[in-house]
């Protein structure tokens, strides 16, 4: 048991060591890290909030079943038997058009009796306030939102043509009650009457059916295991479920978690160099107290003393810090998530702030096992007797370990981060060891400063090598995000263009196909693909419902709880190739076998043989997976998750659609509104909207990483610090030998100069070789292209990295250059 004084001595000595230069630098990286995993985890648990709350609130029912096919009288009867009351939406992808413009919409048909419950709002004008509609539009009347009616230029009071069918803007719509059922969809809306939708050009088959439930006590239990049974390819949501959007959300906090590994991987580097300092200063504390008559428990216990309180002081400014920061975020998030408020959880902060300091507590290890090789002889000898630097290693292990378990949901991603880091650490070092390596030997037989400076930092190839792996580690983040995302924009716009023409058709079916085909040929314009589909929904793996199968987020599993896209090929398709398994023979009768994609595979974690039961239509049917495929350059983009034998289509009764793209003369886009008035729903995307779509998506990723960033830049400037302050006695050292020679100080501060240019040198060329590298895995294994990157930008990163570690080495080892012939002297 520790006794009072040994807690007033640690809080004696903590008190003198917390301004010491090593112990700022400590706290700063302890407290940057813990303060991102505290933000982190209370950002996601606000998200997590709002997201429930959304579910109670913008549901419209108590449940909701929605699929494509209409219930048929029985399915109705039981339904109704078991609510207190059913009403029914019907929700469409649309193209509306209005005096030569058109814009992409959600049409919604509902009946009196919409809403089931909630609020309707809507209003006249913009400027009125608003207003509850009881019930819909009435027969012949349609409502916009307000970014549709701009869009449109349309006003209250005007008509608007679909399918020859005109429609009168009575009102403008604001907020719907059944709102959640589109997840994060941004598409525009309108509101119909339900008697007004066999009036325009619409497929029935295209038309999702939405049936709203007001339950009872008990119901929900009721209607959720009837529909296992006689709808298992349903969508169905209700109020003590998961809201569409809390997978989605669970994976991004998964991701930047894991990829706080990089965080906590520079962390172990600044941390390494500062447990030197620390090492050497606890053991001589240590031997003080052993001769004064203590035992080495005794010092081992005021260490850890001193490590409680540190943590103790910081934890507050950790949490104010950890606020401001939650909120921020809030603020930025509450744009895209209406109604999102900051909100603090003490319980939650506290315990992340735990986790991370368990995590600091194992960096701290190879310190005190350090403290047990102490002896009062290194009084008398001045020696520190150094821990095994395996030790230090494992340490560093056990935290990145710990952080990707925590945070990994899928094995593929995990293993992509952790490859793509080692990639970038092993480019790094190895280029760092060469460059020294090779440049003190070529300069061998060289007289002057660079070969002096060369063979100085080749004596100190290990601490060298950490400052060009802090800096090469934060340049590569930032190329890797701001560059190659950049990069990849531009390669996958100049590949559509050339493969897939600047019109993707989405969705057409055989009559809407047939009708482009004769229209592309009236007006001479180029159909560069066509391949047709069937929609199917999956049900069941290797006979486990899909909900049972996996509950970890998952994209691919998030895509298969819709409706996915089935293609038939009796050959491999010419943007495809094998991977593993065997392809069908042509012609063959066999037709309940599958290839899927790759990566799918692998994120699912399906093997060959699995069986995949997939609703097509009114049908169930088992499929067995015998091949896997992946996308091959050079024959267009449009390819497929799930491919079967054509011989199939005899036993598949379900609509038949198309995909196909084109390419059209820049005055031949005016045709298009002609086009959708005739067939509205049909689903067209040009190339610009499509890159402005992945331009969007690439701004929001770089706000996201250009913060990331920052905590990057800050930790490889502690690196940096902590380097030069861990080698700061042998640097004056060196200085002072070097005066007594007869140079100036200014020799030495060449010298310095020409080490930090060769580090930032080394660090640029580890990092931009690192990127590459990452450019070339991407754009292979993901699109089968040649990444090239832009040699400008290159260029520019080098000299930019350069600079800004020459500046920061240059100002920070301006202490070692005070040294003097004197001090030298004064120390033997």
């Amino acid at each position: 048991m520790m006794n009072i004084q040994t807690y007033k001595l640690a809080w004696h000595f903590y008190q003198q060591e917390r301004h010491l230069t090593h112990q700022r630098f400590m706290h700063w990286t302890q407290g940057i890290l813990m303060g991102f995993i505290v933000t982190l985890s209370l950002t996601s648990q606000s998200i997590q909030n709002y997201l429930e709350n959304n579910l109670a609130n913008l549901l419209g029912a108590d449940l909701v079943i929605s699929q494509q096919q209409v219930l048929n009288e029985s399915q109705q009867r039981a339904l109704i038997n078991m609510s207190e009351k059913m009403v029914l939406t019907q929700n469409l992808i649309t193209t509306l058009t209005h005096n030569g413009k058109w814009q992409r919409t959600m049409l919604k048909a509902v009946a009196s009796d919409y809403p089931l419950e909630g609020e309707l709002l809507t209003t006249a004008s913009l400027d009125e306030a608003p207003e509850f509609s009881l019930t819909g539009p009435e027969s012949g009347e349609i409502w916009l939102d307000p970014r549709l009616l701009s869009s449109l230029s349309v006003t209250i009071g005007e008509t608007l043509t679909i399918a020859d069918q005109a429609f009168l803007v009575t009102k403008i719509l604001l907020h719907e009650p059944d709102r959640l059922m589109e997840g994060h969809n941004v598409d525009m809306r309108a509101l119909i009457n339900r008697n007004d939708l066999s009036h325009i050009n619409v497929p029935q088959d295209i038309i999702n059916h939405r049936y709203l439930f007001a339950l009872g006590p008990k119901q929900s239990e009721q209607i959720l295991e009837w529909q296992k049974l006689h709808l298992p390819a349903a969508q169905v949501r209700h109020k003590q479920g998961a809201h569409p959007l809390a997978l989605f959300w669970k994976r991004t906090e998964n991701f930047i978690g894991l990829a706080s590994i990089i965080l906590f991987f520079m962390a172990a580097i600044a941390i390494e160099q500062l447990t030197r300092i620390q090492m050497q200063k606890e053991q001589y504390f240590s031997a003080v107290c052993m001769s004064l008559g203590a035992s080495k428990i005794t010092g081992m216990q005021i260490s850890i003393l001193k490590w409680c309180f540190r943590f103790l002081i910081m934890l507050p400014f950790v949490l104010l810090f950890s606020a401001f920061s939650h909120w921020l975020l809030v603020d930025w998030l509450s744009s895209t998530l209406n109604d999102l408020n900051w909100q603090w959880h003490m319980g939650l902060a506290l315990q992340s702030a735990m986790a991370v300091g368990a995590l600091f507590l194992i960096f701290q290890l190879p310190v005190w096992a350090s403290l047990k090789k102490s002896s009062v002889a290194q009084l008398v000898t001045n020696t520190q007797r150094k821990v095994s630097y395996w030790i230090s290693i494992f340490s560093a292990m056990v935290v990145l370990a710990s952080i990707a378990f925590a945070y990994s949901d899928n094995g593929l991603l995990t293993s992509m981060v952790l490859l793509a880091m080692l990639i970038s650490v092993l480019l790094i070092l190895v280029t760092s060891w060469l460059g020294l390596s090779l440049g003190e030997k070529f300069t061998q037989g060289f007289s002057g400063l660079m070969p002096f400076a060369l063979f100085m930092m080749k004596q100190r190839l290990v601490g060298k090598s950490t400052q060009i792996l802090g800096v090469g580690l934060c340049a590569f983040l930032l190329l890797f995000t701001l560059m190659l995302m950049k990069d990849l924009g531009n390669t996958m716009s100049a590949y559509k263009r050339q493969h897939d023409g600047n019109l993707m058709v989405s969705q057409a079916t055989q009559h809407q196909m047939q009708f482009i085909q004769a229209w592309a040929a009236e007006h001479d314009i180029d159909i560069r693909q066509r391949k047709p589909f069937i929609y199917a929904k999956l049900t069941e793996v290797n006979g486990q419902h899909l909900s049972q199968f996996s509950d970890k987020p998952s994209d691919s599993m998030a895509t298969f709880q819709r409706s996915i896209r089935l293609h038939w090929a009796d050959n491999i398709p010419t943007n495809n190739r094998v991977v593993d398994g065997q392809w069908w023979p042509k012609d063959t009768k066999n037709w309940q076998q599958i290839s899927i994609e790759q990566e799918v595979m692998t994120d699912l974690g399906l093997s060959l043989g699995d069986l995949m039961t997939f609703s097509v239509g009114s049908q169930s049917v088992e499929f067995t997976i015998v091949a896997s495929h992946a996308f091959k350059p050079g024959a267009g983009s449009i390819t497929f998750w799930v491919q079967m034998p054509s011989y199939a289509l005899a036993y598949l009764q379900a609509p038949q659609y198309n995909m196909a793209s084109l390419e059209l003369a820049e005055t031949q886009f005016s045709l298009l509104g002609d086009l959708w008035q005739q067939h509205p729903s049909l689903r067209m995307v040009s190339l610009k909207e499509m890159t402005a779509r992945f331009d969007a998506m690439l701004s929001m990723i770089t706000h996201v990483i250009s913060g990331f960033a920052v905590l990057i830049i800050i930790l490889a400037s502690i690196v940096i610090l902590a380097s030069i302050t861990s080698l700061e006695d042998k640097e004056k050292k060196k200085n002072a030998i070097i005066m007594s020679f007869g140079f100036d100080k200014s020799t030495c501060l060449k010298l310095n100069i020409i080490e930090w240019i060769v580090t930032g040198a080394i660090a640029a060329i580890g990092s931009i070789s690192g990127t590459y590298v990452a450019g070339l895995l991407i754009y292979q294994s993901q699109f089968s292209l040649t990444y090239k990157p832009d040699f400008l930008w290159l260029g520019v990163t080098l000299f930019v990295i350069l600079l800004s570690v020459t500046l920061l080495g240059i100002a920070a080892s301006k202490n070692s250059l005070s040294s003097s012939v004197r001090q030298l002297m004064a120390e033997q």
